[in-house]
């Protein structure tokens, strides 16, 4: 596919830049000023654009976010009273929240069935843009839409919606230009999630399904998908007795179990140590502070939502969502030169966030979790050097966790066209005083003069955002810039993994945030003695201990590199007759610090080895009469290679593959 840039000229649709016979060639949108836009869409100057195809990642992406709107089309036209509250695409389908009645999953055909008769319509997805009035009084009856409008379109601007027919729906694009490019697509499952509207929790129902580019693809689809049902970390977990998910007791908490627990502790070890070796020092944070710090930092406005808040004697509280702020009261307790500069404070830190119902799942997506946090406080002069450092820890971590898997990157910048959804600096029109917001305020005005004229300011984003693009160039690692999918605090950049599967997971992530410290005060004493302010950069190496866990499990379906597995050996005796022998030869590994389990069943030896099978050990060592008179052991691999080995060269061996942490095993 050919994806060289092409000329426009302002004003020009982007279509007519492009030959004719542009949809057989696959082209369904394009790129234009690091955005992903319609065809029918204008250039806002002369300029270069680039084409995007059906069969690319942006290209699916956009065909799973239509599809999405195909369901929603279907389920008007079967359901006329259902309100749409959302549907986005994900990462390998779409789904859609509506508040309809209940359905089966075997009425899924039936809507399926409808959604392919709309495409064969041929209908033209057509993008409009319209005032916030015009906006409210098109989605009066739908109390979803209009609470979007109200939160994401401000006052005195305008937004778009998207037409297919006698369709239309509030969104931003962009689409596919028409529901016949919409072929290769299945519904999937369905799901509940809880939404709060004017107030009030409403159940509503999520269904969910994917669309690929052709037919092909969305079969090897559902051939992965079965593997991966086979390979699920819940299913697994729970087969190696690793945690428990008490959906009574404690929905969406993970419990860790003493098999579980090894992985975890393992996992923190490892990051403890790289930790070290890379000039961060760790800390512990409290998982309670008052309401007031989050509002100081910017999470009360943002995250209020999804936190757990509550009141003791009449103050407010907060169980940490994060633990930036927490490292932040630490970092101000000195004051601190250029020359102490970077001070690199680390935690294995969990949080809580309150994910709705629909939405928790397993260890992927738990309402508490364990990141393995770092924020850096530093000059602006040390920024790209510090995340130069952290690019190769994450190298270093992948290859040491998953040997030679696909990474890929992506820079997440702010969407310059709606900056209320960020923390943003202003500029007073009437004296030019800049200003950065600190903490919640009722109104927003100049601290210099007392004007409610401001404009946006977008110099820190400008510079945080340069300051990444330039560290990642730097080691000529492949990116893409993701406008709109900053952290509210600022750009970022995420880190992506491809498992054994082809499934992406994001897992690291560095931010570049010069708003929090300033809205604690955060200085240190430059060379010239007088105050700067200091910058501060967050980030997580695997992300969070429960993702990466998932992730693993997953990748290597339970059967985990030595060093991590909760059963390196299993010990098993062919009989009654040789179980002392086996008992010396289990305590003699666990002298040598390997992580022993001896089975002292009676059962046969062929129904010893099916029932451990489960825990996935990482060797088994089969001992009786021959092994007994030679003082030897019979070591099975996970790929059932068989060899008769000396106590002291098993031991040795394994101990050699768990101190270099291999993912291969030695035999």
């Amino acid at each position: 596919m050919d994806s060289k840039p092409l000329k426009i000229k302002k004003g020009q649709k982007f279509v007519d830049a492009l030959a004719p016979g542009y949809l057989k060639d696959g082209i369904i949108a394009v790129k234009y000023q690091n955005k992903t836009v319609d065809l029918q869409m204008e250039a806002k100057e002369n300029g270069e654009f680039t084409p995007v195809y059906l069969k690319s990642e942006d290209g699916t992406r956009i065909l799973r976010h239509s599809s999405a709107h195909l369901l929603a089309h279907a389920i008007t036209e079967l359901y006329p009273s259902a309100l749409l509250n959302a549907g986005p695409a994900t990462d390998d389908g779409f789904f859609y929240d509506i508040e309809m009645p209940p359905v089966s999953t075997e009425q899924l055909a039936e809507i399926e069935k409808k959604m392919r008769e709309i495409s064969s319509r041929k209908l033209p997805i057509t993008r409009k843009v319209l005032s916030k009035e015009q906006l409210y009084r098109m989605f009066e009856g739908n109390p979803y839409k209009i609470q979007k409008i109200r939160d994401y379109v401000p006052d005195g601007t305008s937004s778009t919606v998207y037409e297919q027919g006698n369709f239309t729906d509030f969104c931003t694009g962009p689409h596919v230009p028409s529901t016949d490019i919409i072929k290769h697509f299945r519904l999937t499952s369905i799901a509940s999630a809880l939404y709060k509207v004017n107030g009030e929790q409403k159940h509503l129902l999520r269904i969910y399904g994917t669309a690929f580019p052709d037919e092909s693809s969305l079969k090897q689809y559902f051939v992965l998908k079965e593997e991966a049902q086979k390979r699920d970390h819940r299913k697994i977990g729970s087969e190696m007795d690793l945690y428990v998910f008490d959906s009574e007791n404690a929905p969406g908490f993970p419990l860790y179990t003493p098999n579980g627990t090894i992985i975890r502790d393992k996992l923190i070890e490892y990051m403890r140590g790289l930790n070290s070796s890379n000039g961060w020092t760790e800390v512990a944070t409290p998982h309670v502070f008052r309401d007031t710090m989050w509002k100081r930092s910017g999470h009360y406005s943002k995250y209020r939502e999804d936190m757990y808040l509550f009141n003791l004697d009449e103050d407010g509280y907060a169980i940490k969502p994060m633990n930036c702020p927490g490292h932040i009261l630490i970092f101000r307790r000195n004051m601190y030169s250029y020359r102490d500069l970077p001070v690199k404070l680390s935690e294995f830190g969990t949080v809580y966030r309150y994910e709705k119902s629909g939405e928790v799942g397993g260890l992927t997506r738990p309402r508490s979790f364990t990141i393995d946090d770092g924020h850096a406080f530093l000059a602006l002069s040390q920024v790209e050097n510090e995340i130069v450092s952290i690019l190769k820890m994450i190298a270093e971590t992948f290859k040491t966790l998953f040997g030679g898997l696909e990474i890929s990157y992506e820079l997440s910048l702010i969407d310059e066209e709606h900056p209320e959804n960020f923390l943003v600096g202003y500029e007073c029109a009437d004296c030019g005083e800049k200003f950065d917001l600190r903490g919640a305020v009722d109104q927003l005005k100049c601290p210099k003069c007392g004007s409610t004229k401001l404009r946006v300011n977008l110099d820190k984003w400008n510079e945080a955002s340069e300051a990444l693009r330039s560290a990642i160039s730097s080691l000529n690692l492949p990116y893409k810039e993701t406008p709109g999918d900053a952290a509210f605090y600022g750009p970022k950049i995420s880190v992506y993994l491809k498992d054994a599967l082809g499934r992406k997971w994001q897992l690291s992530t560095i931010q570049l945030d010069f708003f929090m410290p300033s809205n604690f005060g955060l200085t240190y004493v430059d060379s010239s003695g007088g105050k700067s302010p200091v910058i501060m950069l967050h980030r997580a190496v695997f992300g969070s201990i429960e993702r990466i866990m998932a992730i693993l499990i997953e990748n290597y379906s339970g059967k985990l590199p030595t060093w991590l597995s909760p059963y390196q050996v299993i010990v098993v005796p062919v009989s009654e007759h040789y179980a002392d022998y086996a008992q010396g030869v289990a305590s003699a590994l666990k002298k040598s610090g390997l992580r022993v389990y001896l089975d002292s069943t009676s059962e046969t030896l062929n129904k010893k080895l099916r029932l451990i099978r489960r825990f996935r050990a990482a060797y088994i060592c089969v001992v009786g009469e021959k092994e007994q008179e030679n003082n030897t052991v019979t070591v099975r691999s996970r790929s059932d290679t068989m060899k008769e080995m000396r106590q002291s060269e098993f031991s040795e061996a394994i101990a050699a593959e768990i101190e270099k942490r291999n993912i291969e095993q030695f035999m």
